[in-house]
């Protein structure tokens, strides 16, 4: 009888909790991702039973979002659901559940990466602030920055045209390294991290000297897997000196950090960086990096 009343006690205590929802639109500093939440139809399924696991973005988030961006996002309801489902998991994750490196799926089935970086948690590039709020049908974090939703594989992402990587993506072709870049989840949690030089990187080399460096299978599988990292880094993780496992073996990237300027290997700047994807993450570098046995071969 006292196991039946404790019980009853405990349903009684989390029926008294508001819904994914309402606890959103009740708290100021997330009031924003509930009235999108509405605005993107998305409201009754998250009011429902679940349970699920929200990566709420606070409004300082969207409002760091250039406003020319926010603005194309809310006028494409469609582009606006898609995002706000990103940041939806199903079913109940606590801090205590999570381990750095895992996997997880949003509602769309796209990966989010977990870790823990001393006290703090990340989910791809966004810091929860805080954890574990429950609600009647749910769990809720709080995130710093809103979450890009994966624009492909990497490989896709060397296929747009508006990033210019049609030089990189060609070497990727020639060493035949295309398939491991365009593998997903789908087929095992396969996550790469590519330092990816831009068109305008390689245009700094000496032409003929890399039109023959092209010619060489071996030169140019090491150059190619001495701009990937097996696992994710993004840049807040770039955020002190230091060195980076590349999957050229023996042949790390160096990090140097000084004023809020970050340099891999002492010249590279990344001009853009956390791009999304399915099986892993993207920066675009403004040179190309060139391991030591390498040096002789090609000049940059």
């Amino acid at each position: 009888m006292i196991r039946v009343v404790v019980l009853a006690l405990v349903a009684s205590v989390a029926h008294c909790l508001p819904n994914l929802v309402d606890d959103l639109a009740a708290h100021g500093n997330t009031s924003q991702l509930a009235g999108l939440i509405t605005k993107a139809g998305l409201e009754a399924t998250l009011k429902g039973p679940g349970p699920f696991t929200i990566l709420a973005p606070l409004n300082s988030a969207f409002d760091d979002i250039p406003k020319d961006d926010l603005n194309a996002l809310l006028a494409d309801t469609n582009d606006l659901a898609n995002t706000l489902k990103y940041h939806v998991l199903q079913g109940e994750i606590f801090s205590w559940d999570i381990q750095t490196g895992r996997i997880v799926h949003s509602i769309t089935g796209h990966a989010i990466r977990m870790y823990k970086q001393g006290n703090d948690i990340y989910f791809n590039n966004a810091k929860a602030v805080a954890v574990d709020l429950e609600t009647d049908n749910g769990v809720i974090y709080l995130l710093d920055t809103v979450l890009d939703v994966p624009e492909g594989t990497i490989y896709q992402i060397l296929e747009k045209p508006e990033y210019k990587l049609s030089k990189f993506r060609s070497a990727v072709d020639k060493v035949r390294y295309d398939r491991l870049l365009n593998t997903t989840y789908s087929y095992g949690n396969y996550r790469y991290t590519l330092f990816a030089p831009s068109d305008d990187a390689f245009a700094k080399l000496d032409q003929s000297q890399l039109d023959r460096f092209f010619q060489n299978p071996t030169y140019l599988s090491d150059l190619v897997r001495y701009h990937l990292h097996r696992g994710t880094v993004h840049l807040k993780s770039l955020d002190r000196n230091g060195r980076i496992t590349s999957m050229y073996s023996g042949h790390d990237i160096g990090v140097d950090i000084s004023n809020n300027d970050i340099r891999l290997n002492h010249v590279a700047h990344m001009t853009e960086s956390d791009i999304e994807a399915d099986n892993g993450v993207v920066h675009i570098l403004d040179h190309v990096l060139i391991p030591s046995t390498l040096t002789g071969q090609i000049i940059g």
